[in-house]
Formats: C-alpha cells, structure tokens, sequence
C-alpha cells in the first residue's frame, strides 16, 4: 500500500514528495548530486553543505593519524556509523522495510576510503561519494544511507509540512539518528511527530527529484568518462567494457583530482536527472498502481482458502489473472522501457506482486515477499492460517538460471518451508535462442522435478513486445 492509499491523499501537481510503498522497500536511493545542484535560495540550498561539514569533521579526525583504534579513529568510525534508515522505505531491504543492518561495516569501509584520500592529498572533499571511488564496498545503498542519516532532521521536517498541508495525522515517535553532535561524535535520538504506518512504524518522506537508481558520480561512469580516455587507452579497454571495480578504485587512487573535475563536468554539460518516475526503467514504481487497478476491475468470485486444495485453486487463478494482465491488458509495457530494452527481472516479480497482493488482501492470503528458507529467499510464499502455503519463484524464461531455478531452487525451498506445492513463473521477452528451446525442454524437466515428489506447476507469461508495436504504451 502507498502512503497516499494508507492517507487518502489524491496528489496533485504540488506534491514533489516521492510516494512511497510501505510494505515493500522501493530500490531508489537518495543522491547527494541533486542536492548539490539545488537552488541555494531553496530550503534545500544548504543541504549539501551540511553533508560536507560531516564528512571534512570525519577527513580532519583521520589527518589526526593513530590508526583506527586511536581516539580520533574511534569518534571518525562513530560518525560514519550509518544504520539503514527503514523509516523512509528506500533500498535493498525488499522483503519489508526494516533495515537489518547496524552500519558498522560501512563505517569501517568508509573510514578506509578516507584514508585513502588523506594519504593521497585530498583532504577537502568536495562530495561524499567520493569515498565510493577509492573503495570497493561502498555503493548506492551507503551513499544513501549516509545521506539520510546525516540530513535526518530535514527529512523531518519536510515530512511535517506536508503531514500539515495533507491533513495526515501524526503521532510521536522515537526517531534514532535524528541528529549528531560534530564535535563530541555522538548521534542523537529524539521525538518527533510523524505519519505511522500499518505496522506502527514512522515514515520519513523525501523530496523525489532526489531520488536514482545510482548515485551520478559513481566509479563505472567515471571510467567511462571521456575525461578519462588516456587511462582507458593505457589499459586497452573500450568505453563501456566492464572493468573490476577493484582496478578502477585503483585507478582513482592514482588520480584523485580527476573525481573533482568529472563532478565539475558532470553538472556544468546537464549530464545528470533523477528517476525518471514515468518510464520507470527498474519497474520499482508503477507496479503498485497497476496491479491494484486491474485487481479492482477484474474481482475474483472464488471464496477465501480454507484447504490446500482451495490455496492452490486460488493461486491458479491469480496466476490466469496476472498471464491475462500481461498479454491481453497491455501489462507487458510495463516490462519494457521506452528505448525497447527488457526491464530487469525483479519488474516482473514487482508486477506479480501488485496483481496478486490486490487479490490475496481481497480473500484473507497472506502475501510474502523474499521469504528466507535458509538456503535462499523464495519469490513469494502465500498461506492460508498456520499450514496452508504455495511457493511461486519468478524467472525470465532465457535467466541463464532458469533450470537451477526449477529444478533446485524450488525443491530446496519446498522441502525447507514443508510446502506441498510450488509454481515457477515463467516470463517469456524473446523469440528466439534458449527461449525457444526451453518452451520445447520445460515439460520433460517439469515431469522429473514432479517424479522425485514435488508438486511443481510451470506457468508461462509471454510478455513479448506486439510486433505492431513500436512503442511499449501506458497501462
């Protein structure tokens, strides 16, 4: 459910605010470079300056030397301490919107960025990412989470005003990282009015032209640049040609005053926008809206589950209502982007999702999403009471694990969860190579995954693109 369905808000042109599902994490993240480029006559104008002054306290701690066991060392790894912010919904955490980690391990990768820097001169960063480019593990999710964390306080507030312009009710809650002390190294929680979601947890709005799938200065890009030919030219690669990240951070540690200048050239030449929430190239959007439309206009008249067998009945004809939407009600378009491109797999799943969350909410299921069965997450579990439960896997039909997906995923999952039956869902994009084949192989693999007793069904969904079509249109 979104935030505006839980509030019954009906936006209009002056909502900027992101809406954001609050059962399922949405994978954006916040990007410190549209902060950056903000207006400095906005209530936003300072923002960036804000995040700089956290990380030069940080760069001035390590200058200190010690090491990281040092006094200095500590208070830099306590300031760079980043817990996932679950209170926006943003990131990875797509089975729910709790956020699992503490933020000590990106903290320390973090801190090694740097020191990194220090020891290469760059003592007065510019951007935060650019402790991204002189590590390895530090990607969007901890720019991000870095962002949130230290800008807490105006996201806030922000999600205050509109509470009050949107008549949103709110309650106290307590709000950890809401604010940090530069000087003593400590974080601070504190009460803050704010809207409450289903679960009883805050929510945290933000303004959506800050939103990306990847921060702009990331170290692939910078790569590619054609500021950096001379380095491709050196190492023989061509534009585009993947490149280990660990060569490429060594890279940027050869040549640090690089980072700076491609930040320059990024903003100067308008290389960089955010989301593009209407195409929406990951899937990760529109999803929600959709599949609740077609629910809606398509109401199942079977009765709630209360056997294996009436689950099962129900999931059949969920699955029918989803292969209908996709081929015959245009939810194709929304697996394609404008360019003509697939959208990953996880916008199919997104998609199954917000057909079938409509309809299990319809007949009292129980929808999960990334369920862990100990040697792996399954797609979705569905249950009826404590023992009725089907597992579904989702998988683009040429996913070069498509057959691991069948025969080992499934059965591992079914016999860790004691599921009588399981469904892989498979999405067809092409019309040729192993798509065409596995249409002729999928029985005879189906048949002996059912022979060494487990009760699998495979469904296909074609979501070809209509050769008539030359542009994937609106649902």
């Amino acid at each position: 459910m979104k935030f505006s369905d839980h509030f019954g808000i009906a936006r209009n042109a002056t909502d900027d605010w992101f809406d954001p599902d609050l059962h399922v994490d949405t994978r954006l993240f916040v990007d410190p470079f549209f902060l950056w480029e903000e207006d400095p006559k906005s209530p936003w104008g300072d923002a960036h300056d804000e995040l700089l002054d956290h990380f030069k306290r940080c760069y001035t701690l390590v200058s200190m030397g010690g090491g990281p066991t040092s006094n200095s060392g500590r208070s830099a790894a306590a300031l760079l301490r980043f817990p996932e912010p679950d209170e926006f919904c943003l990131g990875y955490t797509s089975a729910g919107t709790r956020g699992t980690g503490g933020g000590k391990g990106l903290a320390r990768r973090m801190l090694n960025g740097i020191a990194v820097a220090v020891r290469a001169g760059l003592t007065n960063p510019q951007h935060i990412e650019e402790v991204g480019f002189l590590t390895e593990r530090v990607g969007a999710d901890g720019i991000s989470d870095a962002t949130c964390n230290i800008l807490k306080g105006r996201f806030v507030e922000y999600t205050q005003q509109v509470a009050t312009a949107r008549g949103v009710p709110t309650k106290q809650h307590q709000v950890r990282n809401a604010a940090v002390d530069l000087t003593t190294g400590r974080w601070i929680s504190r009460t803050h009015e704010l809207p409450t979601r289903p679960d009883g947890r805050p929510v945290i709005l933000v303004p959506q032209r800050f939103l990306s799938a990847l921060p702009v200065l990331n170290a692939n890009d910078w790569f590619d640049s054609s500021l950096n030919s001379d380095l491709r030219n050196a190492m023989n690669v061509r534009v585009g040609q993947r490149v280990p990240k660990s060569e490429i951070v060594e890279l940027a540690r050869r040549h640090p005053e690089r980072i700076h200048r491609w930040a320059d050239h990024v903003s100067k030449n308008g290389l960089a926008s955010s989301y593009d929430m209407e195409d929406d190239p990951l899937g990760v959007v529109q999803w929600q809206e959709a599949g609740k439309k077609y629910a809606s206009a398509h109401p199942l008249t079977t009765a709630s589950p209360a056997t294996q067998d009436e689950l099962e009945a129900f999931v059949d004809a969920v699955i029918e209502h989803f292969k209908h939407f996709v081929e015959q009600e245009r939810g194709w378009s929304l697996l394609w982007n404008e360019n003509g491109s697939e959208k990953r797999e996880e916008a199919a799943q997104l998609l199954m999702l917000g057909v079938s969350r409509a309809y299990c909410r319809m007949h009292g299921v129980e929808m999960d999403r990334e369920v862990e069965m100990g040697k792996g997450p399954v797609d979705f579990k569905l249950s009826s009471g404590p023992t009725l439960r089907v597992l579904i896997e989702v998988k683009k039909l040429h996913n070069g694990k498509f057959w691991d997906g069948l025969r080992v995923q499934l059965p591992t999952y079914m016999k860790s969860d004691k599921c009588e039956q399981g469904r892989l869902l498979a999405v067809r994009y092409r019309d040729r190579g192993s798509s065409t084949d596995r249409i002729k192989d999928v029985p005879k693999y189906v048949a002996d995954v059912v022979a060494n007793g487990f009760d699998v069904k495979l469904d296909i969904v074609d979501a070809r693109r209509p050769k008539s079509a030359s542009k994937a249109g609106s649902v």
